[in-house]
């Protein structure tokens, strides 16, 4: 008999935490994702940080726990009341005398974020993340800049919105940039 009642027990409690997992993200990107769990345990029944890292190899390769934060999620109100009953009189029963006791209780309720890393290489598309085409690369050898203020001078050059590459020869007088000679201190 003991043995079946512990087979239906442990049937229950495998039923129980098995498909619906505590562990949900919270924040991710293409290097890193957060997880949130209850617990910030790792043991039988509830293997917390195992089902955070399931969560966060659904979105990253390879994950490697970073951090582990205890984080304040809100308040939770526990209210009990117990309530006694007395006879009155021995012998003659005049009746009963009911006496009530209400307990509130308001504690922090706290859940754990944990962040993972991949731990192999990251990789970075340049499509468009709405799914539009691929962006046009400018000409060869230079890169776009975008000057202070974010705006170009109405009527500047084309030219001023764009740096050479690395390693390029300085522009002379046809690059409209004037050669500055610095001398030598001896």
């Amino acid at each position: 008999m003991s043995r079946t009642m512990l087979a239906v027990l442990v049937l229950i409690a495998a039923g129980l935490s098995g498909c619906a997992s505590p562990a949900r993200v919270i924040r991710q990107d293409s290097a890193s994702v957060v997880v949130a769990i209850p617990d910030n345990t790792n043991t039988w029944p509830f293997y917390y940080r195992d089902e955070a890292e399931r969560a966060a190899g659904d979105y990253i390769h390879d994950p490697v726990l970073v951090t582990s934060s205890r984080v304040k999620i809100g308040e939770q109100l526990t209210n009990t009341q117990d309530s006694t009953r007395r006879e009155l009189g021995k012998d003659n029963k005049a009746g009963e005398v009911v006496s009530s006791t209400n307990t509130t209780a308001v504690s922090d309720r706290y859940e754990y974020h944990l962040e993972f890393r991949s731990r192999g290489p990251v990789t970075v598309t340049t499509s468009d993340p709405l799914g539009g085409p691929p962006k046009p690369a400018g000409p060869a050898g230079w890169t776009p800049v975008t000057p202070a203020g974010g705006v170009l001078s109405p009527g500047g050059p084309a030219d001023t919105s764009r740096q050479p590459p690395p390693g390029a020869p300085p522009a002379g007088p046809a690059g409209r940039l004037p050669t500055i000679t610095i001398p030598d201190s001896k």
